[in-house]
């Protein structure tokens, strides 16, 4: 004899048949927060970019900082899904508007950049590495990481080639730093095209755990290095490479702690002062005053955020 199946069990299994399909993300719905993160552990919000997303932050030769990020204006269809700038004469607290960036020299075929990162360089001016790929946003090919450099943070020369790429995987979001006279560039494991687009496609993140790591003297010509581990795997080398000239720090996303410091890119440790940083993707500055300038993807709804948080004693 087989037994019934209580009538709250069956109603229970149809709901999960038929609950509808979680919100795919959007990130023209994204927002940027920057925060001036003080000395003493205190967070204090300053201005929020509206229909923005991956940021990217650095000082330029003249003092000004410049954010760069994805820009998705609802008023300007013709800058949309575009790198996009702002710049600050006052560390951090105010800023132009928004204007798309200028890159010349592409390739033909490949597609506008996207995911920015931003590095300043020792003759003045910035260098974008950014991911593009051939082929249309429906059918892309392979993605890869490639670079364009600027005197004024707007109008980029594209440097032709590769800078990396991992047949097979999807090569996005990196974050890059010049430390001890070598670039080091680290982006997260977003496993295969496929991998990566079920996961989207139910509204998750990629998964964690795992980043390539890359090393160049020139930041044009990168060597592939071992990858780097990370626990647990909900985090994500997924955010900014920072070098105070001694040491590097990563600020990624995840329930952390952050940074992960090292002192010559290859062997990470956690930082003897962490900290859980705001949002996603964060972008961290270090301000004339010691402070931590930090700008992160603020995601609609409350399960994607990662509240700030003072120093752990």
């Amino acid at each position: 004899m087989v037994a019934a199946v209580p009538t709250v069990l069956l109603a229970a299994a149809w709901l999960l048949a038929n609950r509808p399909a979680p919100p795919k993300p959007d990130p023209r719905n994204n927002a940027i927060e920057v925060h001036r993160l003080g000395t003493d552990g205190t967070a204090e919000l300053l201005t929020t970019f509206d229909h923005a997303d991956v940021p990217t932050v650095a000082r330029l030769a003249d003092g000004r900082i410049v954010a760069a990020f994805q820009g998705y204006p609802p008023d300007r269809p013709q800058d949309l899904d575009r790198v996009a700038v702002r710049f600050s004469s006052d560390e951090g607290r105010s800023w132009t508007a928004a204007q798309p960036i200028a890159v010349t020299g592409m390739d033909a075929g490949l597609a506008p950049p996207f995911d920015p990162t931003l590095v300043p360089l020792p003759d003045g001016r910035v260098r974008l590495y950014f991911t593009s790929h051939p082929g249309s946003d429906e059918k892309p090919g392979q993605t890869a990481i490639h670079s364009a450099v600027s005197a004024d943070g707007m109008r980029f020369d594209f440097e032709p080639g590769v800078r990396f790429c991992v047949e097979g995987r999807v090569v996005i979001d990196c974050a890059a730093a010049l430390h001890g006279g070598k670039f080091h560039l680290v982006v997260p494991d977003n496993g295969t095209p496929a991998e990566f687009l079920a996961r989207r496609q139910v509204g998750e993140p990629p998964i964690g755990g795992n980043g390539y790591h890359a090393t160049s003297v020139d930041g044009l010509t990168f060597q592939r290095a071992a990858d780097l581990p990370l626990t647990p795997v909900r985090n994500r080398w997924f955010g900014n490479l920072l070098s105070d000239g001694r040491t590097l720090s990563f600020f990624g996303t995840g329930p952390g702690p952050w940074p992960m410091t090292s002192a010559d890119g290859f062997a990470w440790n956690a930082a003897p002062n962490p900290m859980r940083m705001p949002g996603l993707d964060p972008a961290v500055l270090m301000l004339k005053d010691g402070a931590r300038l930090v700008l992160s993807t603020r995601a609609p709804g409350p399960a994607t955020n990662y509240p700030v948080s003072p120093p752990a004693p």
